[in-house]
């Protein structure tokens, strides 16, 4: 072999040991990129099923503050699949005194997440209704029987008087009475006939005064509507509130919509027989009722008080439903369209306001029926959603089970 020879065929494997040191660096170098994009989908599989936690927990704090169970699986617990392939299931425990425990998990085809987080919840305002009287009504007011209506202030349970109160009827027109029947108020022992500083008649609920400084003094209907066209609603009124809605200053069926949320809107009388035969015969507590239909003919409550204040609306579209012969008892605020005799064992301890214009539905006695004002009632009423205050107390990551 020549010299020229011998040099092509170093050249030749030199060329091919470069070739496959080239080659082994790029196979290497492959797999390294291979193995870093599979790591980079699992970093980001990580974050995004982190993420999918993160909501969870805010979605439940929702349900907390808004004290309703949409999906009906136990407050503050709900799962979700989002439109990405993200799951979530979150689990809500009552831990006592406020307190509740999230565990929260986030899932996705190549990664999980958890996370446990404690929060507090804190009672929310309730609905506010200063009180004018036991019975406030929009319509001329007949009582009759040996009813007593008590504008003092008693405590919750009805026992003992703490305050002066209010009128023990406040009507926009007429007040008679007849059997031995008895109103009382401000601080007077019930009496008949209704002694003057029990009784409002005639009552206006205009004030006199320029509440939005437009130069006129109570021109809005109370109607939940902009009658002066200056972008507010209801800031300068004259007359009765038209709905229980805008007593509270809310917007249309807010009342009716809550109730519905909560499991507590009836639209037949059969409807909440059954409710309250599921419930043993008694009414359950710090709940808002709404009743949607038109006769309610002798509806009867707690043989007890219930344990909380409630909000009680019997009320439809036309503002003509009408209740008759109550019995039982109850704690809390009822707003009626009509009444029709509350009957000789029944006993209201709170207040009690009708909406309807007319003679007609507005007698109230039949027997010894009491209402008992309470300012302690009708201050812790219960809220309509939204308004809780919920606090997160702890906030860790935790291993999520496979």
């Amino acid at each position: 072999m020549n010299r020229f020879d011998r040099s092509r065929g170093s050249a030749l494997a030199t060329a091919l040991l470069s070739l496959i040191v080239l080659f082994g660096l790029s196979s290497s170098y492959l797999v390294l990129s291979y193995g870093g994009f599979q790591s980079a989908e699992v970093e980001l599989a990580t974050a995004r099923a982190r993420l999918a936690a993160e909501e969870g927990v805010h979605r439940s704090i929702a349900e907390l503050r808004a004290d309703v169970d949409a999906d009906k699986d136990g407050l503050g617990s709900l799962q979700f699949v989002g439109d990405d392939g993200r799951s979530v299931r979150v689990t809500a425990t009552d831990l006592g005194g406020g307190l509740y425990g999230l565990r929260s998990t986030g899932a996705l085809p190549r990664a999980r997440a958890a996370l446990e987080v404690v929060v507090e919840r804190s009672d929310p305002d309730g609905l506010p209704f200063p009180p004018r009287a036991a019975i406030t009504a929009n319509g001329p007011v007949s009582i009759t029987g040996n009813i007593t209506i008590d504008g003092r202030d008693w405590n919750e349970f009805g026992t003992a008087i703490v305050g002066p109160g209010a009128y023990g009827v406040s009507t926009t027109k007429t007040l008679s009475n007849s059997g031995n029947a008895k109103v009382g108020g401000y601080g007077v022992a019930p009496a008949k006939p209704p002694p003057a500083a029990t009784k409002e008649v005639n009552a206006t609920w205009k004030d006199g005064i320029d509440q939005d400084l437009d130069g006129v003094v109570d021109e809005e209907v109370f109607d939940g509507k902009d009658n002066d066209g200056d972008g507010n609603v209801d800031e300068d009124t004259m007359g009765y509130p038209s709905t229980p809605d805008v007593m509270f200053g809310l917007g249309v069926d807010s009342l009716k919509n809550y109730a519905k949320a909560q499991g507590t809107y009836f639209k037949t009388e059969l409807e909440w027989t059954l409710y309250m035969t599921l419930n043993g015969g008694k009414l359950p507590g710090g709940k808002v009722y709404y009743c949607d239909f038109n006769t309610w003919m002798a509806p009867n409550f707690n043989s007890a008080l219930n344990a909380a204040p409630s909000v009680l609306v019997h009320h439809n579209s036309t503002g003509t439903a009408q209740m008759k012969n109550v019995h039982g008892t109850f704690k809390g605020l009822m707003l009626l369209d009509f009444v029709q005799h509350l009957n000789g064992d029944f006993l209201l301890v709170g207040a009690l306001m009708s909406f309807g214009d007319s003679q007609y539905g507005n007698a109230f006695g039949n027997g010894a029926a009491q209402v008992k004002l309470s300012s302690e009632v009708l201050s812790n009423l219960p809220s309509i959603g939204g308004t809780h205050v919920v606090r997160v107390r702890s906030w860790r990551r935790a291993a999520a089970e496979s």
